[in-house]
């Protein structure tokens, strides 16, 4: 079979939805020229592609700086002839390339033998310019941190799809860096938590167990906006006609109107967060939490609990080896968030949200009950009163105007847009489950309609069922064995102190090899560098390297840039192998601990 032949059956299989793009005729001309350096290069509508000199080599270069700075995915924007895509890839990469041109496609696929791209399982291909498709391969690949390379080419003649595809990325770059800067901050701070809750991963059922329990019923989420105080008075009528889902910061507000939820939704592992449930007794409520929380709230008095799939490297390991799978919620930075898709996960036909306005309606940022507004009233003083906390609280985000639902001008913050955005996407996503915002004057928020109190209230009321599908529910995790299909817990942690333990010497013994590699030069250099390279391997193969990596917000800090020359490239490795040996110590030292 000729290049172009394997090129389209590689890339047809593996993308189906290749064969209908390829057919459309949009699109300026692409022209097709050999480089200086004997490969094909191309212009697109008068636009350089590549280099007319060597676009391999201004690939090569390109990827090596956009990896410098530690990105493990890449998305491209303008596939090309695919010279980018293959350095990216061949640098250990994975690749994520957006083509918008039906003509570029079909001249990459003619042009050059791509086998080994459209082959590889780090290459993904997404075609057109649909941001949900790009938004969904993103998730879908689950990158711990993502870099966007775009063709200049691209954006002269595609300029509009070109910054709309851009946008799409960077707000997942922007979660990154919100993520980031929040795991340098308590990053020790949940691996700690995991260790003090480790016994509760091998002990808990798994929210698995109540997938399509509550099938065809309505949810009532009840987030903790200002909105929500809106919603109390006829929150018990409300109860009547739907399950009930609280998040951790509205749970007081429901106590106080006599309501206890259904299930209580609490993964932030916080301290602060876990002080939402001070005083705050539900025991006829079902806790719904992940294992790396504040271990104070797995002493609370609730009728039963379920995990969820731990977010962290640690929770995952221990998850893996000591049973069945817990079942993951999505996480989209906010509580209210992974309430909606435990909603979904139910089996809830619909899914009303109250309390959620992803804003700041009357200049207020959460319900009166809530532990937020309560401690910034306590706090205050004559000179530093209340508000102050709260007008802090509003202004601190980086605000801006928005549209609410009722069409006037509420404030919002790019951290409640990132909220925002992950509600519309995700409910674009799964549009059998459909979901309704009860906030009046919150964010309007695409896929997420507004409907009043009074639709709920016309529905009619399911309380019995609820609470005949709640008592199955706990009747069957009472005394069952959730450890089934797994090992024991203790045998799991001592295989994971081992597995740990060697980390640590394979990472010294990698960055004294580094120290030995400074001094030699020819063949000697040769054999230390093979030795390096395996020593590389063998930790890259490890059980244990993600719960060692996680501490490591990003390479680029860790780093601090790309190498300018061999000597600081081999500094910068020590440096790494250091770092990775102190983390799997720290680690070793915190689990070994009696009280853990």
């Amino acid at each position: 079979m000729n290049p172009e032949g394997n090129n389209l059956s590689l890339a047809s299989t593996r993308f189906p939805e290749l064969e209908a793009f390829l057919k459309a005729d949009d699109g300026p001309d692409v022209d097709i020229s050999v480089a200086r350096s004997g490969e094909p290069t191309a212009r697109l509508g008068g636009a350089w592609l590549h280099s007319r000199y060597d676009p391999r080599a201004e690939a090569t270069t390109a990827a090596d700086e956009i990896l410098s700075a530690g990105a493990e995915f890449v998305v491209l924007i303008g596939l090309g002839l695919g010279y980018a895509a293959q350095a990216l890839v061949a640098a250990g990469a994975g690749v994520l390339a957006v083509e918008v041109d039906p003509a570029c496609l079909r001249a990459c696929i003619a042009s050059r033998d791509l086998s080994d791209l459209f082959g590889h399982e780090r290459f993904v291909l997404v075609t057109g310019a649909d941001t949900d498709a790009l938004s969904r391969a993103i998730k879908r690949a689950d990158p711990r941190s993502i870099a966007v390379l775009v063709n200049p080419a691209y954006r002269t003649v595609f300029p509009e799809q070109t910054a709309a595809l851009q946008a799409e990325v960077d707000r997942f770059r922007e979660k990154d860096r919100i993520n980031e800067a929040t795991l340098k901050r308590f990053g020790k701070r949940w691996v700690r938590n995991l260790a003090a809750n480790a016994a509760c991963i091998g002990d808990l059922p798994g929210v698995a167990r109540l997938r399509g329990r509550f099938s065809g019923m309505p949810a009532l989420v009840l987030a903790a906006g200002p909105s929500l105080d809106d919603v109390l008075p006829v929150l018990p009528e409300l109860r009547d006609r739907a399950v009930v889902i609280c998040v951790d910061t509205a749970l007081r507000s429901a106590l106080g109107a006599g309501i206890q939820p259904d299930f209580v939704v609490v993964v932030d592992p916080q301290y602060w967060n876990a002080r939402h449930l001070d005083r705050c007794l539900s025991p006829q409520s079902i806790l719904v939490t992940e294992a790396a929380v504040w271990p104070s709230v797995f002493r609370m008095p609730f009728r039963a609990t379920y995990l969820c799939s731990s977010l962290y490297p640690l929770g995952r390991y221990l998850e893996a080896r000591s049973g069945p799978p817990k079942g993951s919620l999505g996480a989209g930075g906010s509580v209210a968030t992974s309430a909606w898709d435990f909603a979904r996960l139910l089996g809830c036909a619909q899914i009303y949200l109250a309390g959620l306005d992803l804003s700041f309606p009357g200049g207020r940022t959460h319900a009166r009950a809530s532990f937020f507004e309560q401690r910034a009233l306590g706090c205050g003083n004559r000179l530093v009163p209340g508000s102050h906390a709260l007008f802090s609280a509003m202004r601190g985000g980086q605000p801006y105007p928005a549209t609410a639902n009722d069409g006037t001008r509420v404030i919002s913050d790019r951290r409640l847009s990132l909220y925002s955005w992950w509600f519309s996407s995700r409910s674009a996503l799964y549009p059998g489950t459909a979901t309704m915002n009860m906030s009046e004057h919150g964010l309007a928020v695409p896929g997420l309609p507004y409907v009043p109190l009074t639709r709920l209230l016309r529905d009619k009321p399911v309380r019995g069922l609820v609470d005949n599908a709640l008592a199955d529910a706990v009747a069957e995790i009472q005394g069952a064995d959730d450890t089934k299909g797994g090992v024991s817990l203790a045998i799991v942690m001592d295989s994971l102190l081992s597995e740990l333990q060697v980390v640590a010497s394979k990472a010294e013994a990698a960055a004294d090899t580094v120290a030995r590699a400074r001094k030699l030069d020819g063949e000697q250099l040769d054999t230390v560098l093979q030795e390096l390279g395996l020593l590389d391997r063998e930790l890259m193969a490890s059980a244990a390297k993600d719960v060692v990596g996680f501490l490591f917000a990003s390479l680029e800090d860790l780093l601090g840039g790309r190498a300018r020359s061999f000597q600081d490239s081999l500094d910068k490795s020590e440096s790494l192998y250091r770092e990775i040996s102190a983390s799997a110590r720290w680690h070793v030292e915190l689990l070994s601990r009696e009280d853990t």
